[in-house]
């Protein structure tokens, strides 16, 4: 494949544009894709920029043919064809985009950025490109205000406004991602995006139950993948008179800090009622390198010395030569994209969309480095191949009936999964615990005019399915064993349906002045079965299967003020989060505990408000942005101490006594935070961008003797932020960003246990928590020192030779400091120099 690739790319020379190409960019100098250029006086249609913002002009037009551009959150813009022969063919755009507040559709319902009463920031294609992300959590991590857990290098989980895991909503071309076992831990599950097929990431900070239902209590992370264009003819010509069109696209990226390979190979058809889009990547990674420069105070953290390799039947311990190199890391992954667009006929639009995603075997790097009495617990523990298999259809319908001007059908199912592999040092047996989800969902948009006033409504349905498989497996000849091994979920399957129901009408109260609210009901049930050959004798009703229903309705009010300069927003949103299968049915050990089924659960619920400005100046040149907000989290789910169904507080698995713990309704928190950010353009093509990130978090919580403690609520990152220097110009885009991150203090940890009285005192354990204290270094006193604060340098460059070949290096972490994100489990990448070259014919 890699052969191939080159061939591709290097045989491409022979397409070397003969035409004018007219390159279109904004007032920074960078590239703005798909812009509709047209010849004037008779709006010929000349077609779209591509997605470097080129299009090559038709030959022999007169020196006084008038180009016009339009483009979303510009306008519309004229220029003769000598004026812009002196400029080099390049047309320059006037206006801003904004960094949190995009001129671009967003979200489930397509719906433009800047009429939402939401908190909003988009990542394109061009960024996650040009900086060769290696996952769509580096693209997170890099280019947006989302914060970034990683336990493995394979992976990352989203935290968004201090919410991570099962409450933050992952959606891909608007399927829901997050499905019956989506934990409350850390979710590496963005792997199974491709970043090579994303056209953008959308963010939708706050709460999202209005459209999207459970899940969303911190945001929507949308990932969209590129889509098939059709062929466009020229205006006022019969259709068919263009002939259709092939394209072709290859790209190679390669990265020092873990020898990294990724490879895409990207075909496209254009017919005038047909069009298709082909897009194969795999990624190819060895152990990734971890900074050599390290604070004199903590000189070994983060070393990997040593570690377990399995020698002649044996298990040993093997002194790590380089131990920078994270031994435990290197993973593979193979994508597939395939989508199909059918124009059934006039405004009536059918897609069918493909996705695939594998993996080799992806170790758990913060559990590989887990030591009990001095030594490596683990000789293995990986997470099975990520499989995630998705097939979806969508009808859109813009033929105007009585009941709506636009209507839009998703009907979609995904297979995922998760499997996990695990041996303890110098045990001859593996367990392997296999998980399978498949995933229905059906929803249903709807949107009409009625004088002023837009409503909005749909509905949404979903079923999930789940089989949980465990066994011990001999590793030396292969033998399984099943009897007595618990399965992680219920071994006779479980299942999760629910539905919902929405509407929500926007009223522009004057010129300047737009109200928007809505309400949603949702209900959904949960059932799960228990075998008689469980480890455990259940009682006869978790035999015959538990059930749990619950229903949540919730509302949203945003109000929108635009008036010049400035636009603020400021909205009330309710959220809530459904237990599932893994909050009210898991049967798993962990840390000396066993987690039992609480069939009682309710839903979590939040309620946030916010506001934000907006101020831009001196002709949109100048860009400053503010928003503030304030989330209250109620009935969360938090672990404690319970019984099994028995009555009984242990329980004894393979010689080991387990105590018991039930999830349960039994927490408040509140979180609250800043997000500040500022774009000034410099002269013509610089650009100085700069985003901070601030929040708090403190929880209600239980001692022991009863009392209501305020502490700190877990999965707050620490303040951090960027700042970018930008140069576009023509063929060019250079830019210099640095990253960092403040640090946070051991006390500022949540709490995991409480110990004592408040007559006596308390104290507290913070070990064991989402935080990951006992991942951070160790002082001199044998304390843990918290998260450390760290910040990094990392410069991109772009050019484009021609409209066929585009080259890319960049430099990461020049100053090869270590580094460990807030919560991570794995050292961030030492110095990266990376390379791609992409070209189409």
């Amino acid at each position: 494949m890699r052969f191939i690739l080159i061939y591709l790319l290097f045989s491409s020379l022979s397409w070397l544009a003969a035409q004018d190409t007219l390159r279109i960019v904004d007032e920074a100098g960078a590239p703005l894709p798909y812009a509709v250029v047209t010849l004037l006086p008779d709006s010929t249609y000349l077609g779209r920029t591509n997605d470097f913002g080129h299009l090559a002009l038709p030959p022999k037009l007169p020196l006084n043919a008038v180009i016009r551009v339009d483009y979303v959150g510009y306008g519309a813009s004229s220029k003769s064809l000598r004026q812009l022969a002196r400029e080099g063919y390049v047309f320059w755009m006037d206006g801003g985009q904004t960094v949190l507040d995009m001129p671009t559709v967003v979200g489930r319902r397509n719906e433009i950025a800047a009429e939402l009463p939401y908190q909003i920031e988009t990542v394109n294609q061009a960024d996650i490109t040009r900086t060769q992300s290696l996952t769509t959590a580096d693209a997170l991590a890099n280019l947006s205000g989302v914060y970034v857990q990683k336990s493995q290098f394979g992976g990352g989980s989203p935290v968004v406004r201090g919410f991570e895991a099962n409450r933050v909503l992952l959606v891909v071309d608007g399927v829901r991602m997050n499905n019956a076992i989506f934990r409350n831990g850390h979710l590496q599950n963005t792997i199974t995006v491709d970043p090579l097929a994303l056209d953008r990431l959308e963010l939708i900070y706050g709460a999202g139950a209005l459209a999207y239902g459970s899940d969303a209590l911190g945001g929507v992370v949308h990932f969209r993948t590129q889509e098939p264009m059709f062929k466009v003819g020229r205006q006022g010509n019969q259709a068919g008179t263009q002939d259709a069109k092939w394209e072709g696209q290859g790209a190679i990226n390669y990265g020092t800090a873990a020898h990294s390979f990724a490879q895409s190979v990207r075909l496209a058809y254009s017919a005038e009622n047909f069009a298709s889009l082909t897009l194969l990547s795999t990624t190819f990674t060895s152990h990734l390198r971890a900074g050599a420069q390290r604070s004199d105070r903590f000189a070994d953290f983060g070393l990997r010395e040593e570690y377990v390799e399995r020698q002649n039947g044996v298990d040993v311990v093997v002194p790590n030569d380089a131990p920078n190199q994270q031994i435990g890391t290197a993973y593979n992954q193979y994508n597939l994209l395939q989508k199909f667009r059918f124009r059934l006929k006039d405004r009536l639009e059918l897609s069918a969309n493909f996705q695939l995603s594998t993996t080799s075997d992806i170790p758990r790097y913060d559990a590989l480095i887990e030591r009990r009495a001095g030594q490596l617990r683990w000789a293995r523990w990986d997470y099975g191949p990520q499989t995630r298999a998705l097939a979806a259809l969508r009808l859109d319908d813009r033929r105007p009936t009585a009941l709506y001007d636009l209507a839009s059908y998703l009907l979609s199912y995904q297979f995922v999964a998760e499997d996990r592999i695990q041996r303890l040092f110098g045990d001859p047996q593996a367990q392997h615990d296999l998980v399978d989800v498949h995933a229905t969902n059906l929803q249903a948009d709807f949107t009409k005019s009625l004088g002023n006033t837009t409503l909005r409504y749909g509905f949404d349905l979903r079923y999930d399915a789940v089989t949980s498989v465990a066994y011990l497996q001999n590793i030396d000849d292969g033998s399984r064993d099943f009897s007595g091994i618990s399965t992680r979920y219920p071994s006779q399957g479980s299942g999760l349906a629910s539905g919902g129901a929405y509407a929500e009408a926007t009223y522009p109260l004057s010129r300047e002045w737009k109200l928007r609210g809505g309400l949603r009901y949702s209900r959904q049930r949960l059932n799960a079965r228990f075998g008689t050959d469980d480890p455990i004798a259940w009682p006869q009703a978790y035999l015959d299967g538990i059930k749990n229903t619950e229903g949540a309705t919730t509302a949203a009010l945003g109000l929108i003020h635009k008036s010049g300069p400035h636009h603020w927003r400021a909205l009330f949103a309710q959220g809530f989060r459904a237990p599932n299968i893994d909050d009210f049915a898991k049967f798993r050990e962990n840390n000396g505990f066993i987690q039992v089924p609480n069939p009682e659960l309710q839903p979590e619920r939040s309620n946030t408000l916010e506001t934000g400005y907006r101020f831009r100046a001196i002709n949109n040149r100048l860009e400053l942005g503010l928003t503030a907000y304030h989330s209250w989290l109620n009935q969360a789910i938090i672990r404690q101490n319970g019984t099994l169904p028995n009555g009984q507080t242990s329980f004894v698995s393979r010689g080991e006594t387990l105590f018991a713990q039930t999830n349960v309704n039994a927490e408040s928190a509140r979180i609250y935070g800043l997000d500040l950010d500022a774009r000034i353009t410099i002269g013509r093509g610089w650009r100085l961008t700069s985003a901070f990130h601030y929040l708090r978090g403190r929880r209600d919580q239980l001692a022991p003797d009863g009392s209501i403690l305020d502490l700190p609520q877990d999965h707050i990152p620490p303040p951090y932020g960027q700042t970018a220097l930008g140069w576009a110009r023509e063929r060019w885009n250079l830019s210099c960003r640095v990253r960092y991150q403040l640090a946070k203090a051991p006390e500022d940890y949540a709490v995991g246990a409480i110990f004592g009285s408040a007559d006596d005192g308390f104290e507290f354990d913070r070990l064991g928590t989402a935080d990951n204290l006992e991942l951070t270094p160790l002082k001199q006193d044998i304390t843990f020192a918290g998260s450390l604060a760290w910040w990094t340098i990392n410069l991109y460059a772009a050019y484009d030779l021609n409209d066929h070949w585009s080259l890319r290096l960049k430099g990461e972490n020049l100053l090869d400091r270590h580094y460990r994100t807030f919560a991570s489990g794995v050292s961030s990448a030492g110095i990266d120099l990376g390379f791609g070259v992409t070209a189409k014919w």
